[in-house]
């Protein structure tokens, strides 16, 4: 019943979580050390993941592809990529865009 629950917990936070979302800042490398993002993830023991996710989430939204389509072609969790999208967008580097935004 446990792993059920949790199942049924994943799946509502995908849904609650994945958007569409619009690089602002597009054409080259976007300053993330600058903007405090890599040395927000100093003391994670996730912190490739996490910026592996900032990398892909970057690149992949173009305001078609949903964070669950950054998920499922970078093969890294669906949380790992919601907390980079939020963190990108905290830094003003994205914007939601489409339903919800």
């Amino acid at each position: 019943m446990a792993d059920t629950l949790e199942a049924l917990w994943s799946a509502v936070e995908v849904l609650e979580h994945d958007g569409r979302y619009q690089n602002l800042s597009p054409y080259g490398e976007p300053q993330l050390g600058r903007r405090g993002l890599y040395g927000s993830l100093g003391g994670r023991s996730d912190t490739k993941q996490a910026q592996l996710a900032m990398l892909w989430v970057l690149n992949l939204s173009d305001g078609e592809h949903s964070l669950l389509d950054v998920a499922g072609r970078s093969g890294l969790p669906f949380r790992a990529v919601a907390e980079a999208a939020a963190a990108l967008e905290g830094a003003g580097l994205l914007k939601r865009v489409g339903e919800g935004a």
